[in-house]
């Protein structure tokens, strides 16, 4: 990696943690002969963390059906998704009439530090320039310009620390079993995990409006 590409990469973590959203979308596909509407969709949050996993899934939820998408959340009918095999989850998919699911998974993190360079600044209590003679400036003699106040502040670099999450979402059309949809994206882990999980699941809808899935 060069360096400026990666001066560009923390460049991105900082604007990330400063702007309103904390996830951005590093990539994303869509099957260009999926013409349909994505209209009942299975959410399915893949993690050890059950907690975690009931929030994100009912925050993608209650995000799609603000967009007049009918979702249902995976925990509700398979308490431990790490457990469940395949035709179980046809078989719930099914019976709630599902048209799609979408899978969500963390792929990988990473940490970068952000540092942002020190600064000298300087305030003068007195004029730069006067009057030769009488003038009130501190050319006037050595005594009023050795008595003129210049108070220097020094403030050191800092460096911050932070995580940086790759998630993976994809989406199938139950009827072809074909991958229909599929994004990459980034996330900085904070620690307000509510919000987190709401900048994701805004970032993925509207990829998913953009791409005409939903």
């Amino acid at each position: 990696m060069s360096n400026l590409t990666r001066t560009m990469g923390l460049m991105l973590v900082a604007l990330l943690v400063a702007a309103c959203s904390s996830t951005t979308m590093s990539g994303s596909w869509s099957d260009p002969a999926f013409t349909k509407k994505a209209k009942n969709v299975y959410i399915i949050g893949i993690s050890k963390d059950e907690t975690r996993r009931r929030i994100f899934e009912d925050t993608f939820g209650r995000q799609l059906a603000s967009q007049g998408i009918k979702t249902f959340s995976s925990y509700k009918d398979l308490p431990n998704n790490q457990e469940a095999d395949r035709e179980v989850i046809i078989q719930r998919m099914t019976a709630e009439g599902c048209d799609s699911v979408i899978l969500t998974k963390l792929v990988d993190t990473r940490k970068e530090t952000v540092t942002s360079p020190g600064r000298v600044s300087g305030y003068s209590s007195g004029p730069y320039y006067g009057g030769r003679r009488g003038g009130g400036g501190y050319y006037n003699n050595w005594g009023s310009y050795y008595g003129r106040r210049t108070d220097i502040t020094y403030e050191p670099p800092t460096s911050t620390e932070f995580v940086i999450a790759t998630v993976e979402s994809v989406m199938y059309d139950l009827e072809s079993e074909e991958m229909i949809w599929s994004g990459q994206l980034e996330t900085v882990i904070e620690g307000n995990f509510e919000k987190m999980v709401q900048d994701f699941v805004d970032t993925v809808s509207k990829d998913l409006a953009e791409k005409g899935i939903i």
